[in-house]
């Protein structure tokens, strides 16, 4: 560790942040190693531009570490792990392509979570998190594009109108051929997840002495997998830690019926065991 305490910018119901939030817990530090940062992205907090000059994205996880900035879940654990009192054994099976993989728009779990399947999945995304996320954001958006700093106006203005489009569907009466168009959003998203869980992830835990992508202990590729497969599983609605009894039935519902290996759920059950997944209230 250096003398200079990292800063880390996080939120609790962030997806990615969790990946350097695993990354912390499993590999060595003490409390008061970093100090975190709460950044409530339900109230837009991303958008003010006091953060916009940590990060011009107003991505979540940040990190600040020996005059350096690092703005992304996978540069941001890197840079953990290079400070790491006990970093995790570097596997052969630690794949650079897996972690891009489950990174993909094609399948983007926050894009899971806000875009509805069905009349039913509008309905209850209507009157639960996605429009209370939605309007959160939107008020934050509203705040701060009409009077933001010239460098960060265009990006708050482009994120204002997106936001209040999709929020809108929520909040709106949508036409039978806006919904049709949402739920086929959907659905492409939740054919690429059944496409990536039954493809590289499974291909990735056969290849292993198992149950982890890096073997026997989870490394920094299992970091991002689990925290996206978490994510997933909890937008099929699937109560947070629930065993693989459980959440691959659902999953594999919502991707499509097909049969999912038993290595998928072998890899779920090793990890909702562990005070790292526990601790940190991965979903």
């Amino acid at each position: 560790m250096t003398d200079s305490k990292p800063k880390f910018y996080e939120f609790e119901g962030s997806c990615w942040a969790n990946v350097p939030k695993l990354a912390i817990s499993e590999a060595g530090f003490k409390d008061g190693d970093i100090e975190w940062i709460n950044i409530n992205l339900g109230e837009g907090a991303n958008f003010n531009p006091d953060y916009l000059k940590v990060t011009p994205a107003g991505t979540i996880p940040a990190l600040v570490s020996d005059g350096k900035t690092f703005t992304d879940s996978t540069t941001v654990t890197k840079e953990l792990l290079r400070l790491a009192p006990h970093p995790p054994r570097v596997s052969a099976h630690t794949s650079t392509s897996l972690v891009e993989e489950v990174h993909g728009a094609a399948h983007d779990p926050n894009a899971t979570l806000l875009f509805a399947r069905d009349d039913a999945d509008y309905e209850a995304k209507k009157n639960g998190l996605a429009k209370a996320f939605l309007a959160g954001r939107q008020k934050a958006l509203d705040k701060y594009a009409p009077d933001a700093p010239e460098e960060f106006k265009t990006f708050l203005t482009k994120k204002q109108q997106g936001n209040k489009q999709l929020l809108e569907f929520f909040t709106g009466n949508p036409d039978e051929a806006a919904k049709k168009e949402h739920f086929a959003t959907a659905a492409s998203l939740w054919n690429s997840v059944g496409i990536t869980i039954r493809g590289v992830l499974t291909q990735a835990l056969q290849k292993t002495e198992g149950p982890f992508v890096a073997g026997k202990t989870p490394g920094e590729a299992d970091f991002h997998v689990i925290t996206w497969l978490s994510r997933i599983i909890t937008c099929a609605g699937v109560e947070p830690g629930s065993p693989a009894s459980v959440a691959i039935p659902k999953l594999q519902e919502y991707t499509g019926g097909h049969a999912i290996d038993p290595v998928v759920s072998k890899y779920w059950d090793a990890w909702i065991a562990r005070d790292s997944f526990k601790n940190n209230k991965i979903h």
